[in-house]
């Protein structure tokens, strides 16, 4: 799938490759966090030994950020995202979490937030617009 950028997301994925030289394949913004996918094999020097790089940028930018290893295979990228999921299921445009109960406040995020942006990669990359978590 091809994903569309705002001129703004341009800039801000320029000042994030020009400060860790890594490319990103793709950036969402919100109001309080920058989320970032980056190669698998190019996530270290992302974030840098002892997360140096990630906080220069997260100074710079002026907001927290999350880089996240990107995979072209959609179960592969659901679990970069969420480490923890017992089982995955998908059907078409739909997808189907078992992740442990102590974990799914982490995972939806505060008023759904984390959970927004999953739904959001996972749509933008894989066409995949419905995300449940039981």
């Amino acid at each position: 799938m091809t994903v569309k950028l705002e001129t703004n997301t341009i800039r801000t994925i320029a000042a994030f490759e020009k400060l860790t030289k890594v490319h990103a394949k793709d950036c969402l913004i919100t109001d309080d966090c920058i989320y970032f996918l980056v190669n698998q094999n190019k996530i270290g020097l992302a974030i840098g030994k002892n997360g140096s790089v990630a906080k220069e940028v997260r100074r710079i930018l002026g907001k927290p950020i999350k880089i996240f290893a990107y995979s072209s295979d959609p179960k592969e990228l659901i679990k970069n995202m969420i480490p923890n999921i017992k089982n995955l299921q998908i059907n078409n445009e739909s997808m189907m979490l078992t992740i442990p109960p102590d974990e799914k406040i982490t995972v939806i995020g505060k008023n759904g937030r984390n959970i927004k942006i999953i739904k959001s990669i996972m749509d933008r990359h894989f066409g995949i617009k419905n995300l449940k978590i039981r």
